[in-house]
């Protein structure tokens, strides 16, 4: 089984030195984050794809920004603008070769009601996605509802599922995601909280129950690499890790899932 972990774990090292760390460490692959935000540190969002193919590694799937979500659901200027920002994400993604783009159905705890038009938005992007050969994967947020109004109405090859158990360990204990969509699987998110909120810890940091999630990644036969999303931003870990000491931590806890 491959290995996997988001570039931004929260140490500010330049984009080409993260990489680096990475492959040093062990995985195999790398997961981006298709926003400007990191821009000072990390360099152009555009130059990341080749530096992680480059440091040896595969590419696993870039993160499109959530913020503005919202807005495909509306009917207003906005609501048509974040759209065509979502088309032009869906076509950089062919033109850097990222297989699959992640994105959120919704972002906080009270988006506004889910609608045809946004239903519409997201039957489009998906077209567009099939003729770029790309996939969207749909994350798991604080409404399931919302989620469930995506998948169940398109049906396509090109509209799956990222799976993050963080977000349902805080936000939806009571849904069982890979029971649920774990057919349609196409990227993971791991990481662990106490169940509060979400703080994007190592797993066995909090109280998620790996032992289900390995459980269901098995009888799911999911052959696609372990991911994590771990991020030090949340909980500050510099004081106590170099990165590539957290790296290699972090390498060490997801041996541990596969021994499961």
């Amino acid at each position: 089984m491959e290995f996997s972990i988001f570039t931004w774990f929260g140490f500010k090292h330049p984009f080409g030195d993260i990489v680096k760390l990475i492959k040093e460490a062990g995985f195999h692959s790398a997961m981006i984050w298709w926003g400007d935000e990191g821009e000072k540190y990390a360099g152009s969002k555009y130059q990341q794809p080749d530096l992680v193919r480059k440091a040896g590694l595969k590419l696993d799937n870039a993160h499109l920004p959530f913020s503005m979500v919202n807005a495909l659901w509306e009917d207003t200027p906005e609501g048509q603008e974040v759209y065509s920002m979502y088309c032009s994400h869906i076509d950089d993604c062919k033109t850097h070769e990222i297989p699959t783009a992640v994105m959120h159905a919704l972002n906080g705890a009270n988006p506004p009601p889910y609608t045809p038009l946004g239903l519409e938005r997201f039957k489009r992007l998906t077209d567009r996605a099939e003729r770029n050969g790309v996939t969207i994967a749909l994350e798991n947020a604080r409404r399931p509802e919302y989620h469930d109004y995506v998948l169940k109405n398109i049906d396509s090859d090109r509209m799956k599922f990222c799976y993050d158990s963080g977000h349902e360990n805080c936000f939806t204990p009571e849904v069982d995601y890979l029971a649920r969509y774990g057919s349609r699987l196409a990227a993971l998110h791991l990481h662990d909280n106490d169940g509060t909120r979400d703080q994007h810890l190592m797993p066995f940091n909090g109280n998620v129950n790996w032992k289900r999630i390995m459980t269901r990644l098995k009888e799911l036969d999911y052959r696609g690499p372990l991911a994590f999303e771990i991020d030090a931003q949340f909980t500050d870990v510099s004081k106590d890790f170099t990165a590539p000491e957290y790296l290699n931590e972090a390498m060490s806890r997801i041996r541990k899932l596969t021994e499961m």
